[in-house]
């Protein structure tokens, strides 16, 4: 059945008995696919990932440990308080620098231990109306996507040469690979400063679209990232300052990457052909003020942005998008009334899947901020 109103996930609450007996299921079957691994490897992977979305919390994590938002989740801690978080999931500085380094080599000689690619496409996830997908996380909050989509985004673009769109990274030097792999090796890049390998290229991809169309954009590309606690914060200041130097800004979009892995170590790709040419997956986040605890007013504005853009993604091909992540985050997003987090990809798709999705997610971009030009 299709349906506009998202639930929040404290309805199965109401429904725990019901839940546990279908955890119990899953866990059973997750048994027998740790004893039995050539029955595993029958299971198409893609409805294993997918199941991520739509199996009862924890339930899915059996089958699948994902990191939908992996770098953001490292910080939430920086959103209610400016306080540097304490993760287990956080990687010391150290490593981090090492990583670097690694994607600095010339010697692209790979020794460390070896795991599997593999390559799937994400979809049908969550609450549909239409053809959109939401992902709901939050507890409390609820909403009607016919009703929200209904609703005027607060925008007037002006294509006057003045900058509208300011696109900048929290996470700057995350990295893909350079060419096609069917294997992932634990010394490979995952970060680097060069910016053709990085999501500076997918920034430079949508900000092209955007002033072929012209409107105006300032892609901002200072590293905030050269240690990971404290990205926000200082992608924060990158923001406020552009907003100061540039007030005609309208809509501020943070380029990520993404990263699953399985428990076995498996890397997941989620890649999609679109004219017959690969293309990164990519996710549209936006956060919700879910109990009054975050300080985040008037986030109803982005989701109505990003509700659009969704659309306009499936609108270039259904599957172009996964399903959008609707919860209780900021992610810098109370910048302005149209501030989103967008992945694309993950750290093993491609630096030309990542940069192609940036093209296509430009153009949905064009299409939506065309409809509010003055």
């Amino acid at each position: 059945m299709i349906t506009g109103l998202i639930q929040p996930k404290k309805w199965k609450k109401f429904f725990a008995v019901g839940l546990a007996a279908v955890v119990a299921v899953v866990g059973t079957t997750c048994v027998v696919l740790r004893t039995a691994p050539h029955l595993s490897d029958e299971l198409d992977a893609t409805a294993r990932v997918a199941a991520g979305f739509i199996l009862p919390d924890g339930a899915a994590q059996t089958l699948l440990q994902t990191e939908e938002q992996p770098d953001t989740a490292m910080e939430q801690s920086e959103e209610s308080a400016a306080a540097e978080p304490s993760s287990a999931s956080s990687a010391p500085e150290s490593s981090l620098e090492s990583s670097v380094s690694k994607a600095e080599k010339t010697n692209k000689t790979w020794s460390g231990k070896p795991y599997p690619i593999e390559e799937l496409v994400l979809q049908n996830g969550g609450v549909q109306y239409g053809s959109i997908f939401v992902k709901n996380e939050n507890d409390y909050t609820a909403i009607d996507i016919e009703e929200e989509l209904s609703k005027t985004p607060d925008l007037s673009i002006q294509k006057d040469g003045t900058p509208q769109v300011l696109l900048y990274h929290t996470h700057t030097m995350e990295a893909y690979l350079e060419e096609e792999s069917d294997t992932f090796y634990s010394d490979m890049e995952t970060r680097t400063r060069d910016e053709s390998k990085s999501v500076v290229a997918v920034g430079d991809a949508i900000a092209k679209r955007l002033e072929a169309a012209g409107i105006g954009v300032i892609h901002d590309k200072t590293i905030h990232d050269e240690q990971y606690n404290g990205s926000y914060n200082r992608s924060a200041e990158t923001i406020e300052e552009n907003l100061e130097k540039y007030p005609t800004i309208q809509v501020t979009i943070d380029v990520h990457r993404d990263a699953m892995t399985a428990q076995n170590g498996t890397r997941y790709k989620p890649t999609v052909t679109i004219n017959g040419k690969k293309a990164a997956q990519i996710m549209i986040i936006s956060g919700c003020d879910d109990d009054g605890t975050l300080g985040f007013p008037d986030w109803e504005y982005n989701l109505r942005l990003a509700l659009r853009l969704q659309q306009a993604g499936t609108e270039i091909d259904p599957h172009f998008v996964r399903p959008l992540l609707f919860g209780p985050h900021i992610y810098n997003e109370n910048s302005t009334h149209n501030s989103l987090l967008v992945e694309f990809g993950t750290e093993v798709n491609t630096v030309e899947e990542a940069v192609y999705s940036g093209e296509l997610f430009g153009d949905a971009l064009v299409s939506v901020l065309d409809q509010f030009t003055a």
